[in-house]
């Protein structure tokens, strides 16, 4: 994989699949037709309690068997045992990074430390300490000291349902149309401010894909990208709508010509380099990555044959 295509996971949608599949090294070799998109297998809610140790030996022996896999592979232990288990015990080469359920502060610090700063570890927010304002501003703190191996965190939009007094996502609605659509725009001020990214969370209403695109256009207006994705079709269709559109494309090249007028006008909109400049560069490599991908796709480094592979049941997020 080029430098270019390994941005990829902080881009493209994050599919999570649990670990106890039966066809787990089928997914993990690209004989699923899954679409452009990074793997996560889950130990945690995927899978049930006292099943999880069942399902990491058997995750060990897909890793093992596994010719070659197309797409970033990342792990979500249920614990920091589990996690101390799998560095011990999986063949750490063919693993991109870890995923840390219910992030704090401590188990921020305590998960960095056990993977001594060679694995990438990508913290999910869903407990109470993200719900509050100066929860928000310490886990980003947390993050931010560990550059090197956190490039971002999740979102757990899910869990923070639960946390609102026992809420669930309505039908027809974006997680922007809810409670959870402050706590993520509280996040996403906390976390900026540390210079560090966030991903989208989980749109879990697999059959409505229509909401599911209003909810990643906002998504997209608020910087947020790797979404996560519970089915294969919601990864196609994350995918599409993180394609720029030519015209924003064409507003960016404008912007970042050296030539370019401080304030100047284009279809009816004003553009001023001096702040729209790192909007155009992060929609000039997002371009760059969507066309990379497409061609590694074409030329099957990321494409697949096969059926669906999440189970739609499920709780994955």
């Amino acid at each position: 994989m080029n430098r270019l295509l390994a941005d990829l996971p902080m881009l493209a949608p994050m599919l999570y699949v649990p670990a106890d599949r039966p066809d787990l090294v089928a997914v993990l070799e690209g004989q699923r037709e899954l679409g452009v998109c990074s793997i996560a297998v889950c130990l945690e809610d995927a899978v049930r309690p006292d099943n999880r140790k069942k399902a990491a030996r058997q995750l060990r022996r897909a890793l093992g068997r596994v010719r070659g896999m197309p797409r970033p592979i990342f792990i979500r232990p249920a614990d920091a045992d589990a996690l101390e288990w799998m560095l011990d015990h999986l063949p750490m080469d063919r693993v991109a990074g870890f995923i840390l359920p219910k992030a704090t502060v401590p188990s921020i610090h305590l998960w960095t430390e056990k993977c001594y700063g060679l694995h990438t570890i990508l913290p999910i927010l869903e407990t109470r300490e993200a719900l509050d304002p100066v929860g928000r501003r310490e886990l980003a703190q947390a993050c931010a000291a560990h550059p090197p191996v956190i490039p971002g965190a999740r979102i757990g939009a899910n869990d923070l349902f639960s946390l609102l007094g026992g809420l669930r996502r309505p039908a027809g609605r974006t997680v922007y149309e809810t409670p959870v659509g402050r706590v993520i725009d509280g996040l996403l001020e906390a976390f900026c401010a540390q210079g560090v990214k966030l991903c989208a969370p989980v749109c879990d209403r697999i059959g409505d894909l229509a909401t599911l695109e209003r909810e990643v256009a906002e998504d997209i207006h608020r910087g947020l990208f790797a979404k996560t994705a519970i089915h294969p079709k919601q990864v196609e269709a994350i995918w599409q709508s993180y394609q720029p559109a030519a015209g924003e494309i064409e507003e960016a090249r404008q912007i970042l010509d050296p030539a370019a007028p401080a304030v100047f006008g284009s279809n009816g909109d004003m553009l001023e380099p001096a702040c729209h400049g790192e909007w155009a560069r992060r929609l000039l490599h997002r371009d760059e990555l969507h066309r990379a991908a497409g061609l590694a796709s074409t030329a099957g480094l990321a494409a697949d044959q096969g059926g669906d592979p999440a189970r739609e049941a499920d709780p994955v997020a």
